[in-house]
Formats: structure tokens, C-alpha cells, sequence
């Protein structure tokens, strides 16, 4: 996988927490995209947190793309905007029930009837 360069790291990346079945499997990111995660996540995520020096300027652009500085533009930015992104719609619930109480502002009489 010569195409990751820098970004490469010596240890596989996963997130079982939020992706117990990994990457390929949650749905959330191509093949392509997966295989970025798993192969150059560790270096992404050091980058990402500053736990690592950028060593060259791919990487610098790269923590350029995490400021939001700058859109991503190659397949490793874009993995991680996308895998940034799965993990703010999976801390996002949405709850069906919610009960709704009407206020005294709200157009609706309990008095109304059809019986005009």
C-alpha cells in the first residue's frame, strides 16, 4: 500500500466503540475508505489530536483539513472527514416519544367544538 506514504502506520486502527464490527462492516465507508481507516487511522488520529510532529507536508495539510481550514481533497482526508462525520451521527439520538404539552399560546381551544 505504497499510495498511504507517511500516513502509514506500523498498527492497524479500529474503534471498537463506536464500530464493533469494524469498518468494512458498519456501512459507513467504502472499501477504499475502510481500508485508509484501518491501515493509516493511528497516524491520522496522533495527527488529528497533535500526539505527532507532522512529517512532511501531506501531513501538515492534513491537520489543515481537521481545522477546516482547507477541503480534503485526497482519499486518506476524505476517510477521515468521513469517519469524523459517522461518529457525530452515531452520538446523535433521536427520540420518537416525545410528548409535546401545549402552551397557553398555542392556537389550539380544548373549548372548540363542531357543534357551531
Amino acid at each position: 500500500m505504497e499510495q498511504y506514504g507517511s500516513f502509514k502506520s506500523a498498527k492497524r486502527y479500529f474503534d471498537d466503540a463506536n464500530f464493533p464490527y469494524g469498518f468494512k462492516q458498519s456501512g459507513d465507508f467504502t472499501r477504499v475508505q475502510a481500508e485508509a481507516l484501518e491501515l493509516c487511522g493511528a497516524t491520522l488520529y496522533a495527527l488529528e489530536q497533535n500526539k505527532q510532529e507532522p512529517l512532511d507536508e501531506s501531513q501538515q495539510r492534513f491537520i489543515a483539513v481537521c481545522r477546516g481550514e482547507v477541503p480534503a481533497e485526497s482519499e486518506i482526508e476524505k476517510a477521515w472527514v468521513s469517519y469524523r462525520e459517522a461518529l457525530i451521527r452515531k452520538g446523535k439520538s433521536f427520540n420518537l416519544f416525545t410528548s409535546y404539552v401545549a402552551g397557553d399560546d398555542d392556537d389550539f381551544d380544548s373549548n372548540d367544538d363542531l357543534d357551531d
